[in-house]
């Protein structure tokens, strides 16, 4: 009997830290798949620039361009539909949000690069070596687990043009 307990206690641990593990895995993996996102909706954005002022050597970003292609990045890149929702098969169980977007570039006034950027209210300290596109984004993670993290992400992505 004293075995018995002893065996199904092990395997309830067993089975009890595999599902652990296994959510690990899947928050890791939406951890990575959204930085990978966020990367390249942020070189998509810094390639939306003016044309007509980068001809006279100054690269300013359109915003609205900008704004969009990030957003198509994320689209495709984290399995969203048009609406911005999760579809059937993602790793996400909600809307990633745009909390903050900033452009810092040559139109921007009192800045000449290096420029040390502090944004203090969304924690982003960096020193831009030219101009850039700076975006966060706010992610819930799929819960998988009773003692999984059940809560908000924050990943920023600040993609940058360096004079270096």
């Amino acid at each position: 009997m004293n075995r018995t307990l002893l065996l199904m206690f092990v395997v309830l641990l067993f089975l009890y830290t595999t599902g652990f593990e296994a959510d690990r895995y899947i928050t890791v993996t939406t951890h990575n798949r959204l930085k990978f996102a966020l990367n390249r909706g942020g070189h998509d954005a810094s390639l939306q620039i003016n044309k007509e002022l980068l001809a006279e050597g100054e690269i300013v970003f359109t915003k609205v361009s900008a704004r969009r292609a990030f957003e198509m990045a994320l689209q495709n890149n984290l399995q969203l539909g048009s609406d911005g929702t999760p579809l059937a098969g993602s790793l996400l169980s909600g809307a990633p949000v745009v909390v903050f977007e900033d452009y810092i570039d040559d139109s921007t006034p009192g800045v000449s690069f290096p420029f040390s950027y502090v944004h203090e209210s969304e924690q982003i300290l960096k020193v831009l070596k030219g101009p850039a596109v700076i975006y966060k984004v706010k992610v819930k993670l799929p819960r998988h687990h009773a003692l999984s993290y059940e809560g908000d992400v924050y990943k920023t992505v600040i993609y940058e043009y360096r004079f270096d």
